[in-house]
């Protein structure tokens, strides 16, 4: 194992050196006269002669894999830059054509009758010693990489070997990968070759941070794919620039259009708290997922996609009128009664041109947990296109069985979808319009001592604090609750009465008596879409603060710092119910 670690360690430095002597032109005799023009004559270990820049020279040099023969000059021209022929820092332009633009990845031997070649992989990284699993070792394998795309359907017969991993049924039989490092002009820098392959884990995901480059090259939120391929071995071949392997047109890399490329998803609902199927168009972002944190207080999940486990997933969306039966199964977890039943869910990643390119069937599945709430953050793209905060929520399950379905072509008919029709039109991904999804809170507080009801909708910010967690409040409260939730807004005159009823929680003197919160989710037409009942709550944190971080959004719309005032409050019940 140690040797083989050590092969992946060193692969990263080799693969630098050489794509740092990529950077020469035609190595030349040295005899001859040709014209250097603001590079410098660097003679190479294996005695090559080429023209590169100082900055390349230079690396050469430090790491004694070459010779620096002469000083940069600017021939055919009557002035010295004196600055360049001192070797003062120099920051020429980066070479287009000979640095590393793409990959080709190519798949070959076991149940594979003729070598595939995917031509839209967009990221490709061995894997360091760190992070290996060591059980895969036992089995023979001792190395591994990750392959990452946008989802595409030029790639699915990589997904029908993907479909095989996961299934139950005969494994697909152990590959060969093939994976060239191409340069601006399609020659070849490197190939790495890794025999014996297994996949270990695929997954799709949403990347939606704004802090990253997307592979499509837009400025939106894009779907992700990422698989991990444990083998047995690695080799490298490094190509001869005199004698380059170029990569036929046929086989360039490129970006998948939008049409042939995963654009959103459509969900369907099948189970005895169902009227027959219902499907739902209007969910983002949907992902396989892991416990990255799992404690008594709190589980805090990431997408992951482990064969071995038991399979859970969560679904994102902005609350909408669309998802109400949804919600109203949701609502059997919550309140009293008869609790709900176990329902399958069928997860279908379309394509732009509505094609159904992969179907995540999942069986027997328990909701554990549903939230809502104020996505503000800068970093992150909106669902929506717009540049402003919006309500989202989150929905999680666990599950007893998955599998999935390859297609491309037509709508898929089997388990556990039970109606779909051979003639039925495929369901296209879309965003709710404004006035179909949820756009602010309306809060209510009432009971206790309390002799009216209070309501407001200047609440610009609300968070459930996650239940059936263990202790919530602080360890300074006597009593634990169950429930709890977070409320932002901006301090304003108009809501002198509620800070006179809070005060009664923060002065010295007889404790209140429990109250009764309400918290309306009301959609852009004023209706609401569910109210979130929140019983018996007595303990009350309160306190101002200046949020001046740049990276989320203000309430008042300023580009400015603003004063807010955060509440947390903790109850005992909690509910949710559906106001016509």
């Amino acid at each position: 194992m140690t040797e083989s670690i050590q092969k992946i360690s060193i692969f990263s430095l080799i693969l630098f050196a050489f794509l740092i002597f990529s950077n020469f032109v035609i190595p030349v005799d040295a005899e001859k006269t040709e014209i250097c023009i603001d590079k410098v004559w660097v003679e190479s270990n294996k005695g090559k002669i080429a023209c590169v820049t100082l900055a390349t020279a230079e690396k050469l040099v430090e790491r004694s894999w070459g010779t620096m023969l002469v000083e940069m000059i600017q021939e055919n021209s009557d002035e010295l830059d004196e600055k360049k022929v001192t070797g003062a820092p120099y920051n020429p332009s980066i070479d287009d054509i000979s640095r590393a633009h793409s990959y080709l990845v190519t798949l070959s031997g076991g149940d594979l009758t003729n070598p595939i070649s995917f031509q839209t992989f967009s990221k490709i990284e061995p894997g360091d010693k760190p992070h290996y699993i060591s059980s895969f070792y036992e089995l023979g394998f001792d190395t591994y990489f990750s392959l990452e795309s946008i989802p595409s359907t030029d790639k699915i017969e990589f997904y029908n070997l993907v479909a095989k991993t996961i299934n139950p049924g005969k494994a697909p039989e152990l590959f060969d990968v093939s994976i060239d490092v191409l340069a601006g002009d399609n020659s070849v820098i490197v190939t790495i070759n890794y025999p014996k392959c297994e996949i270990t884990n695929y997954l799709p995901y949403s990347q939606e941070f704004v802090l990253f480059y997307q592979y499509s090259d837009l400025i939106s939120e894009e779907i992700r794919d990422r698989a991990v391929l444990y083998c047995s071995g690695l080799s490298m071949k490094v190509h001869d620039p005199e004698n380059p392997k170029i990569i036929p047109k046929e086989l360039s890399p490129f970006l998948s259009s939008q049409d042939e490329s995963a654009q959103g998803y459509v969900v369907h609902f099948y189970g005895p708290d169902f009227d027959g199927l219902s499907t739902i168009e209007t969910f983002s972002d949907f992902s396989p997922s892991v416990n990255l944190i799992e404690t008594p207080f709190d589980v805090i999940t990431i997408p992951g996609n482990p064969f071995d486990e038991k399979p859970q997933f969560f679904l994102e969306s902005l609350p909408s009128k669309d998802k109400k039966d949804l919600y109203k199964y949701f609502s059997k977890w919550v309140n009293p009664g008869q609790p709900p039943e176990l329902v399958n869910v069928s997860i279908d990643m379309i394509t732009g041109n509505g094609v159904i390119l992969q179907r995540w069937n999942y069986k027997d599945c328990t909701l554990y947990d549903y939230t809502i709430n104020l996505e503000d953050s800068l970093l992150k793209f909106s669902y929506t296109g717009a540049q402003s905060p919006e309500i989202r929520d989150k929905s999680e399950f666990i599950c007893n069985g998955r599998n999935i379905e390859i297609d491309g072509k037509k709508p898929i008919e089997k388990f556990p979808i039970k109606s779909v029709q051979p003639d039925m039109q495929i369901s296209s991904p879309r965003i709710p319009v404004s006035t179909e999804r949820a756009q602010y809170f309306e809060l209510s507080v009432f009971g206790g001592e309390l002799s009216q009801i209070h309501i407001t909708d200047k609440v610009q910010k609300f968070e459930p604090i996650r239940r059936d967690r263990g202790p919530l409040t602080p360890l300074t409260h006597a009593k634990q609750y169950d429930f709890g939730f977070v409320l932002e807004s901006l301090p304003q005159k108009e809501k002198a009465p509620y800070y006179e009823f809070i005060s009664r929680y923060i002065n010295p003197g007889k404790t209140p008596e429990p109250f009764d919160v309400n918290i309306d989710t009301v959609n852009g037409d004023n209706t609401i879409l569910h109210r979130l009942q929140y019983s018996n709550c007595d303990s009350v944190d309160f306190w101002w603060y200046l949020q001046q971080a740049n990276w989320y959004y203000q309430f008042s719309q300023k580009e400015q710092d603003e004063i807010r005032e955060r509440y947390i409050f903790y109850c005992e019940g909690f509910g949710i119910d559906f106001p016509e």
